[in-house]
């Protein structure tokens, strides 16, 4: 595990959300990819459901207008802020059969069998154990039920993966997300946790970049260190971090097109059946 510190982890994780949490829910781009996670391998009426890392609740509510009146649907979050918002707008809905709780995803302690779906949307790659948790997620679902994350290719978004590759030939590991960055490892994962049935979904997305801006993206400690504490940055000797950016603009000047730098932003929606 490359977490050393997994409490000081969890609260740069939640001092995050925690401030992005009264704008959270207005995100229409973080709401679509929840929404279509759950349609995707949708609940049915009556299904017992579990949203990890539900922040303001985009897949809980889905899934609620999906199972019903004898649905259960519980959607966690290590972030209070987050879970403090996602209580507001159920206030103002229908659901029921809805509950929201703050929880730690990798620390969770249901039975076995109790959940038919459990969906992760666009909070898998902060897991610092992947392998512990999909394990311990796969024993509380119910035979027949589903497991949805989300994840993205290692080649995503173009500062990380350039950052990651000049960074290593400087002996620094920044993992960006390299842990679930391609098909054959989110297999493998699923594989390892006792899944047999998988699938993998994959949206092709991107745009282009000016060079200007590209260059601007090199990593620093403001990035967030997806599955990693310390930041790597943070320790790292400055006069090796100023030949990284060096190097790190050269790559990202022999990608340059007369459009800009391309940024691929696809993304993998993953799923196990049991």
């Amino acid at each position: 595990m490359h977490v050393s510190d997994y409490e000081a982890y969890q609260k740069i994780i939640t001092d995050s959300y925690n401030e992005r949490s009264k704008v959270y829910a207005q995100s229409k781009w973080h709401r679509s990819l929840a929404e279509q996670l759950v349609d995707y391998y949708p609940p049915r009426n009556g299904d017992s459901v579990l949203d990890v890392g539900t922040g303001t609740g985009s897949a809980a509510f889905r899934c609620c207008d999906l199972t019903g009146k004898t649905g259960r649907v519980l959607g966690i979050d290590i972030s209070r802020g987050m879970i403090s918002e996602a209580q507001k707008i159920k206030a103002e809905s229908e659901c029921d059969g809805l509950e929201f709780r703050i929880a730690d995803g990798e620390a969770l302690d249901f039975d076995d069998n109790s959940f038919d779906r459990i969906y992760c949307a666009s909070a898998f790659f902060w897991i610092a154990d992947k392998q512990k948790a999909l394990t311990n997620w796969y024993r509380m679902l119910k035979s027949g039920g589903v497991l949805g994350f989300h994840a993205w290719p290692e080649t995503s978004y173009i500062s990380g993966y350039i950052a990651r590759k000049v960074l290593k030939n400087h002996g620094i590991e920044y993992l960006a997300h390299s842990p679930t960055g391609s098909h054959q490892i989110c297999e493998q994962l699923l594989k390892s946790a006792g899944f047999t049935h998988i699938d993998i979904k994959e949206v092709s997305e991107g745009h282009f970049l000016s060079l200007e801006d590209a260059k601007d993206a090199w990593v620093t400690e403001e990035h967030y260190p997806l599955g990693q504490y310390p930041h790597p940055v943070s320790v790292t000797p400055e006069e090796t971090l100023k030949q990284a950016k060096l190097d790190y603009d050269v790559e990202m000047e022999k990608l340059a097109t007369e459009k800009g730098v391309w940024n691929d932003t696809s993304i993998y929606y993953v799923y196990g059946l049991k």
